[in-house]
């Protein structure tokens, strides 16, 4: 099979789609009502919020440098952030 994927990024709990998993797949239209609105909880939980945040330019010049995926990075940096200070703030009381 021409292109297979990097092995270290694969992901056995959750594997690629083949063309019949998408020949079986509903519509989230198809599903009962009640199917329907947990789905859309879920999503609505797990989707990121676009949220305008200034940072100096140097730090997204830096940023970007580092290559695709900087604003995942970005990401990373605030939960790291997030998860020391919340530690500290334990740790305070």
């Amino acid at each position: 099979m021409p292109g297979r994927p990097n092995p270290e990024l694969i992901d056995d709990e959750n594997p690629e789609w083949t063309e019949e998993d998408f020949a079986r797949a509903k519509k989230l239209s198809d599903l009962p009502e009640e199917e329907q609105r947990i789905l859309k909880g879920i999503m609505e939980e797990t989707a990121a919020k676009k949220v305008a945040v200034p940072l100096p330019r140097e730090i997204v010049k830096k940023m970007q440098a580092t290559g695709e995926g900087w604003e995942q990075r970005v990401e990373e940096a605030v939960r790291q952030w997030l998860e020391r200070h919340a530690k500290r703030r334990r740790m305070a009381s």
